[in-house]
């Protein structure tokens, strides 16, 4: 329960912060769309500067869940029109249910698991002919505190997003 009423403060917040930035980068402030790769999931990304933006990951990754909220630096390429790149990092929390996960630290689950910890994340974004859609990439290793105390270095997805 405490979970869905810090995303449901998350979410507030993001939305009233979106209704009175005047920041932007780009063509957007805000922008909402899916991820998929080696997880499957939906982002919220919010500039917060001119180049910088909390970015909101939550996906399903081993039969469990995980949120990450990033802070991210963009810069253009300006070689291509409409692409950009950033890097940035930030912090991860994730749990696996008892019979329900399959974390792969663990042949079979026999507790639940939550873990915590570090991400950093690099991509691309491309806004495709000018319009609301971007499509982009990323890599993000993510080092645990709990748990599976080891780096996950193979957690890589593109992304389709709608800005507004």
């Amino acid at each position: 329960m405490k979970k869905m009423i810090l995303m449901a403060l998350f979410f507030g917040a993001i939305f009233f912060y979106s209704q009175t930035s005047q920041a932007q980068i780009g063509a957007y402030n805000t922008m909402v769309g899916v991820t998929g790769g080696t997880n499957v999931g939906g982002t919220v990304k919010q500039f917060i500067t001119d180049s910088g933006a909390l970015d909101l990951l939550v996906y399903n990754r081993w039969k469990g869940w995980v949120g990450a909220l990033l802070f991210e630096h963009h810069w253009d390429i300006r070689e291509f029109d409409g692409l950009e790149w950033y890097v940035g990092a930030g912090g991860h929390y994730g749990m696996w249910k008892k019979g329900k996960g399959i974390p792969p630290w663990e042949y079979k689950i026999t507790r639940d698991y939550n873990v915590f910890g570090v991400d950093a994340i690099v991509g691309l974004e491309y806004n495709i002919n000018h319009s609301n859609f971007y499509i982009g990439g990323y890599w993000k290793p993510a080092y645990n505190f709990a748990d599976f105390t080891d780096l996950w270095e193979d957690e890589a997805a593109f992304t389709l997003r709608y800005s507004f």
